[in-house]
């Protein structure tokens, strides 16, 4: 018995898996930022058609057999482990696991650096974008007129999303949002009444409808989930809820993100199948379509305690702040680099 080739391979098993894990955790992270897609780093990470095809194939009968193993059949097991392998369950298991730890550990710490290191953390992001590029373009096997027309209007349409709204709109929404602040602060008596319990009920709707939206928005390159929750009013509020573990609204959240997902892959799954090219052309288009939302000098506001970025902007002088965000983006693009190399070395 060859001890050292079984050593050998079961590191080589071992090392796979922690490799998934940490693309897990990549993808979570880059949902928590606005601007930035868990999509995008499914897609530059070289997952992306795996994890669509493997959530695709989750449907009513695997819900069915899972179910099964409760009747405690002596057929109930192996139906259950051919259903798991079909659907690809360990990748899945293994790429939540990874984002959702991500997601829990790291909600207020990446709040803290969004506000205090704003340029730095976003550069890290832009650095990790602009070479992943590639990724996506390697997978397009012919390159055709409709693929070209495909990946302009994605590029053209994110770049739209990202100034959907403008300057004036976020400083009225940042003015509207510390008056309401400040007339619950100076209200002395809140009565619990009918209205307040359907605004509750509205709430819970309103953030079950947001999961599902933002989650069809993450699975899609350069479209930001988070943006999408920024825009709907809700993104803080999701974020105070990892943080404060408010299951309430994460369950309510986590359903419409389930929702969401099953049906928007089946969209996706079809569409890599039947234009495959120009389908990955209009990802491609996505991707690059980010780098405007991402791209981290801004101009700024203050409106009360808040900082507002608004449009994009060069920098004027070369200060440590540049500096670092220069840093961070050679990191972020040192880490896609080392991803590739590792991927490639795997496959050797």
């Amino acid at each position: 018995m060859d001890l050292t080739g079984e050593t050998k391979r079961q590191d080589e098993v071992v090392m796979k898996f922690v490799m998934i894990i940490l693309k897990g955790a990549v993808i979570g992270v880059a949902n928590i930022i606005p601007g930035v897609s868990g999509g995008t780093m499914a897609l530059v990470l070289g997952i992306y058609e795996r994890l669509i095809g493997a959530i695709h194939n989750i449907s009513l009968e695997t819900f069915k057999i899972c179910l099964g193993l409760i009747k405690m059949k002596r057929t109930a097991g192996t139906a259950f482990l051919e259903e798991m392998k079909r659907i690809d369950a360990i990748f899945l298991a293994l790429t939540g696991m990874g984002a959702v730890a991500a997601i829990v550990a790291l909600a207020n710490v990446m709040t803290i650096l969004l506000e205090q290191q704003h340029d730095p953390t976003y550069g890290f992001f832009f650095g990790l974008v602009v070479v992943s590029a590639l990724v996506p373009f390697r997978l397009i096997r012919k390159q055709t007129l409709a693929g070209l027309l495909a990946g302009i209007i994605a590029l053209g349409g994110v770049i739209m999303l990202a100034n959907t709204m403008s300057g004036d709109a976020m400083v009225a929404k940042e003015q509207k949002k510390i008056e309401i602040k400040m007339e619950k602060k100076n209200s002395a008596v809140f009565s619990v009444s009918k209205e307040s319990t359907n605004y509750e009920v509205l709430h819970l709707v309103l953030m079950f409808a947001a999961g599902a939206v933002a989650i069809s928005a993450m699975i899609l390159p350069g479209i930001s989930g988070s943006f999408i929750l920024l825009l709907m009013g809700v993104y803080f509020e999701v974020l105070k809820a990892i943080t404060y573990r408010d299951f309430l609204l994460l369950v309510v959240f986590a359903l419409g993100c389930g929702i969401g997902v099953l049906l928007f892959t089946r969209l996706l799954n079809f569409l890599l199948r039947k234009w495959h090219d120009q389908t990955m052309t209009f990802l491609l288009g996505l991707v690059l379509g980010s780098l405007w939302a991402i791209w981290p000098f801004k101009s700024s506001v203050t409106v009360g305690e808040e900082t507002l970025y608004l449009a994009n902007r060069l920098p004027a002088v070369w200060t440590v702040n540049e500096t670092a965000t220069l840093v961070t983006g050679l990191l972020g693009a040192g880490i896609v680099f080392g991803f590739i190399w590792i991927e490639k070395k795997q496959k050797k």
